[in-house]
């Protein structure tokens, strides 16, 4: 390796057009890192990288379209997901356990040459608790399609790479926010002229991860030692509560939105009631309010990244406020002031 970068080595980035790792991407062509990036829709990819990445057009549901992208390279960054909060069961499992699955035996024969593979995952795989948990809870089903499948994600990783003999480091990021977010630009649209949801006084803490302080950590996992086979919890250093995320985001855009506070209990109750028919209509649109809604703003998702931390890797180096300043001037860019 050339110094602590990737400057001139092979690399893949799974879901290079999306949010996470396209700020990726940017990273490593920054460093001058070779990047092939799979991505399902070409037209997407920005007009700075052409030229400067390899393209590798295919999705992770088809096996067939894998094998080139995993040809040659030497890190392996798997951001790709469906993500959204709101989808059948089965398509979260065909990307996020089965594409893994797929991507995996893609790269089983170049195994022996790969450094490190670096799997995004979530701290979702915790079940919603009540309090923090570190990386000694243990993970347990929350009930929704997306934690759900992003947990047999990370076991059959585990069990793949063990058989592969290789090297892995799974991150579990916590809400991870900025320019690109789309969850920035969902809560940003309510608050600027919307109906916004506060879980009993938005008192929680958010679990508020700037991205590039994700991509510090996910750069950091590929190249150091002790995140050989390791799994960490990422989050930034200082605690914001969602009232804090909520006021400062709608100070911060000018916004003129509502914010309705509802205690946990009734919050539960509602979005049971109106995600009920949904479901049993099978209606791909998302409700207005749902359980994973009412999860996410009402239990904690500030987990500790203490062992993070522990391990040297650099943790928040984009503070809070810094962060909040960029989203919300990206936020009035691709919204209009």
């Amino acid at each position: 390796m050339n110094g602590q970068n990737y400057e001139g080595q092979p690399m893949l980035v799974t879901g290079g057009t999306g949010f996470i790792g396209g700020h990726l991407v940017a990273r490593l062509l920054q460093q001058g890192a070779r990047v092939k990036v799979l991505v399902r829709d070409t037209a997407r990819l920005p007009e700075a990288w052409r030229g400067r990445v390899q393209v590798c057009q295919g999705d992770l549901t088809r096996p067939d379209s894998l094998i080139e992208a995993a040809r040659e390279v030497r890190w392996v960054f798997h951001c790709a997901a469906n993500v959204q909060t709101w989808g059948r069961r089965q398509d979260y499992e065909a990307v996020n356990v089965e594409g893994l699955r797929n991507l995996l035996h893609a790269l089983t024969p170049h195994a022996g040459r790969i450094e490190r593979l670096v799997h995004v995952s979530t701290v979702d795989v915790y079940g919603f608790p009540k309090t923090p948990c570190d990386e000694g809870c243990a993970p347990r089903m929350p009930g929704f399609g997306y934690g759900d499948s992003k947990l047999r994600g990370e076991l059959l990783l585990r069990e793949l790479a063990l058989m592969l003999h290789l090297p892995y480091t799974i991150l579990r990021p916590a809400n991870v926010m900025g320019p690109g977010s789309p969850f920035t630009l969902r809560v940003g649209r309510e608050l600027r002229n919307g109906l916004m949801l506060r879980v009993s006084g938005g008192q929680v803490d958010a679990g508020f991860l700037y991205v590039d302080n994700l991509i510090d950590a996910l750069l950091w996992a590929g190249l150091a030692p002790q995140a050989k086979n390791e799994v960490f919890n990422v989050n930034d250093p200082q605690p914001i509560t969602w009232r804090q995320f909520l006021d400062d985001l709608r100070t911060s855009i000018d916004g003129r939105g509502w914010i309705i506070d509802l205690p946990y209990p009734v919050a539960a109750v509602a979005a049971a009631a109106l995600a009920l028919p949904y479901r049993l209509l099978g209606i791909r649109q998302e409700p207005l309010l749902h359980p994973l809604i009412v999860k996410i703003f009402g239990r904690s998702c500030g987990h500790s990244a203490a062992k993070l931390a522990a391990a040297g890797c650099p943790l928040g180096r984009i503070a809070y406020r810094q962060g909040m300043a960029e989203s919300a001037r990206w936020f009035q860019e691709a919204c209009g002031k």
